[in-house]
């Protein structure tokens, strides 16, 4: 009784679509500056980057839609937010407040370079020593044999 290839092609497990409710606690992330295609254009107002996807909140926590593209400048990003199908993008004013959860921001640093580590003195060794008295590297120490190195020679023929 043979085993291969059991297993194959099952599901991911738990990685559905589903509406997880109101979040418990909401933060504003922008305001309205216009609509486009039907999508809104938030100019964030946050220190905190959102996730993809992540939905969007009116002030009473009624969700409108998720968020679909991040782009701009670093220090004055905008987002698209793709509307839920029962929702209208010519309902929102210009300099509407919208809100998302705290659960769903990153922090600004997490995209930003790190900045570079302390540099730390070399420790001098006496006689150009290597640490725990290894070799230079390298194959076979130093002065190691030239040619043949790996491998048996094969058959060389008559001399």
């Amino acid at each position: 009784m043979s085993f291969r290839g059991r297993g194959r092609g099952r599901g991911r497990g738990g990685r559905g679509n589903y509406d997880e409710g109101p979040p418990d606690e909401i933060t504003k992330i922008g305001k309205l500056m216009h609509s486009a295609e039907g999508d809104l254009v938030l100019l964030a107002d946050n220190d905190m980057v959102p996730y993809f996807n992540a939905p969007i909140y009116l002030d009473n926590k009624e969700k409108i839609g998720k968020i679909d593209e991040i782009f701009g400048p670093i220090n004055q990003y905008m987002m698209s937010v793709k509307l839920e199908p029962n929702m209208s993008a010519s309902s929102f004013k210009r300099k509407q407040p919208f809100y998302i959860s705290t659960q769903k921001l990153l922090p600004m640093s997490r995209f930003l370079p790190k900045p570079p580590a302390p540099k730390t003195p070399k420790v001098k060794r006496a006689g150009g020593a290597t640490p725990r008295g290894r070799g230079r590297g390298g194959f076979r120490g130093r002065g190691g044999g030239r040619g043949r190195g790996r491998g048996g020679g094969g058959f060389r023929g008559r001399r």
